[in-house]
């Protein structure tokens, strides 16, 4: 379907790693010869410098789409844009069909949705045009219809680990467990060049404390019995009680022209520590397994975790295979076309009955996006994205939540402060956190000011209620005497209605009411009652007319009258 070949890096290893070519050659001619050697050793940076020099001195349109190919595939989008921009605009005899497809998905990694659906829709009419890609522009129409509308939501907190944690190179896979974060990283600040001289270059499973805010301290490596020499690790996926780590060790083809091997294995943590890892049994096959992760599934624990095994939906595929005991697990299942589509699926994540995964077979706003889907005890709901925020215009994936739901961490290249080549090139962790909304309230009590006072003074001693009033009954929900001061602090919740009551003897009550519907984010609300003097009844007596009024003890002088 796809007439462009592309390295796409879907977590098994993504990295800027250069494998050694000779660089003795000066003429165009040999630039190119050792450009085309450099590009089949799976050495792009190499090759793109080559071809750079190349251009400069030929101007040799072939070389240009070259050139646009690398930027694309080392995900610089801004330059492959560029790069395709001009080729097209200058393909007066429209020779250059395809590559209408690649400047629009260039264009639509950098978030200009608009202009990528004129450009998809260019191709789309092209006479020229690849039936195979005219799908695939339209699902991506539809991807970029979706952007245009995205918004991040305001309580929505996403922020990059830090330079500390993520490496100008690329981090992989964060699992956040018993107060640590683990995840793998090439851990270098430059190009690895493969020349024999590189040492030890291997990827590896680290853990990082948090060192304040959202950022991370320096990694500490895991020992050998994870971190196997001359091994690939990545993939790091704790369980939920902790007790399991399941990663994957992969070895490279040599001359890093693909993965040889990349299988899945498990450590049991015990009272010294993570003990030594052993392969999971059931799950791996001659074929690439990747991202494992624990959950459950009919009332068992299962694996989830990706795979090109033959007969599957497309590319890579999301499995699960129950649980039987540590380490053994059942025949792999695929969780269908609901999950998996003819595109490459990624990074699954389970909880409380929702997988979240990645994928670029679904319309999407970016590249790999994050998706949900719910499973209802037998089939799964149609996925649906992640909000802004959690994806972007590039790649996002390994989305992972801690147990309150509230907050976890992924992984992306979208532009961040550890850049190794371009501002997208490298993927790097970042948290995620869901803002607990929250509205402070402060009630303050005053007293009706009196004739020849010009405010209302401060009235201490009062009690004020609170009361939910947001269904048909109302509910009282704090209540508090301050007999100290006039001030009442609260901490109420957004989308409720409340009245608030403040009472003191010898005064009439007051009463006030205000809603918190509509608020986005934590703020403060101040409120004041006033209470008015309750004024007191005089005490009257009674007397009747034209009935007789007995006096007593009324005494007269003998005689006087």
């Amino acid at each position: 379907m796809k007439r462009l070949v592309f390295l796409v890096t879907l977590g098994t290893l993504s990295a800027a790693v250069a494998y050694a070519q000779p660089l003795n050659r000066s003429t165009p001619d040999a630039n190119r010869k050792s450009a085309e050697e450099a590009e089949a050793a799976s050495n792009p940076y190499e090759a793109l410098e080559l071809y750079d020099k190349v251009y400069d001195e030929t101007k040799d349109r072939e070389i240009a789409i070259k050139i646009a190919k690398l930027e694309y595939e080392l995900r610089d989008y801004t330059r492959a844009e560029r790069a395709f921009g001009r080729l097209v605009l200058r393909d007066r005899k429209n020779e250059l069909t395809e590559l209408k497809y690649w400047y629009a998905m260039s264009m639509k990694y950098n978030g200009k949705y608009a202009e990528a659906i004129d450009m998809f829709n260019q191709y789309i009419n092209d006479s020229a045009a690849d039936p195979g890609l005219v799908t695939l522009a339209k699902r991506e129409i539809a991807g970029c219809e979706i952007g245009k509308k995205a918004k991040q939501p305001e309580n929505l907190i996403v922020a990059n680990l830090g330079k500390k944690a993520n490496s100008p190179q690329t981090e992989s896979s964060p699992s956040y467990s018993g107060g640590e974060l683990y995840y793998t990283s090439l851990q270098s600040k430059e190009v690895i060049v493969v020349d024999g001289k590189e040492g030890d270059w291997y990827s590896k499973v680290y853990t990082a404390a948090k060192s304040g805010g959202s950022e991370y301290g320096e990694p500490t490596a895991l020992g050998q019995q994870i971190n196997r020499e001359d091994w690939h690790q990545g993939n790091v996926s704790v369980s939920p009680d902790g007790r399991t780590m399941y990663f994957t060790r992969v070895q490279l083809i040599e001359g890093g022209q693909g993965i040889a091997e990349s299988k899945i294995y498990y450590s049991t943590k015990g009272s010294d520590g993570w003990g030594a890892a052993n392969e999971v049994v059931g799950v791996n096959g001659d074929y690439v397994a990747k991202h494992p992760c624990e959950g459950e599934l009919f009332g068992e624990k299962v694996l989830f975790f990706v795979a090109n095994m033959p007969g599957g939906k497309g590319g890579f595929d999301i499995y699960y295979a129950p649980k039987k005991t540590d380490g053994v697990f059942g025949i792999p299942v695929n969780l269908g076309e609901v999950i998996n589509t003819d595109a490459e699926e990624a990074s699954p994540f389970y909880q409380d009955g929702k997988l979240y995964f990645s994928s670029n077979g679904h319309p999407n706003i970016g590249g790999l996006d994050v998706f949900e889907s719910q499973w209802n005890g037998s089939v799964w709901s149609a996925p649906k994205p992640l909000p802004l925020g959690v994806n972007s215009s590039v790649d996002d994936q390994f989305y992972t939540r801690l147990p309150d739901g509230m907050s976890g961490f992924l992984v992306s290249n979208r532009p961040g402060p550890n850049n190794l080549k371009s501002k997208t090139c490298c993927d790097d962790i970042y948290a995620w956190e869901i803002e607990r909304i929250k509205v402070d309230l402060t009630a303050s009590t005053f007293r009706r000011r009196r004739r020849g006072e010009k405010e209302n003074p401060p009235l201490k001693g009062c009690t004020v209620q609170i009361y939910d009033v947001t269904e048909k009954d109302p509910a009282r929900v704090d209540e508090r005497t301050n007999a100290a001061a006039n001030n009442f602090d609260f901490t109420l919740l957004p989308e409720k209605s409340y009245q608030v009551i403040a009472t003191h003897d010898g005064y009439v009550p007051d009463t006030l009411e205000f809603n918190t519907v509509g608020v986005k984010r934590s703020t403060s609300v101040q409120k004041k009652l006033t209470l008015r003097l309750l004024r007191r009844e005089p005490e009257y007596d009674t007397i009747r007319i034209n009935e007789p009024i007995r006096l007593s003890n009324i005494y007269y002088d003998f005689n006087k009258w």
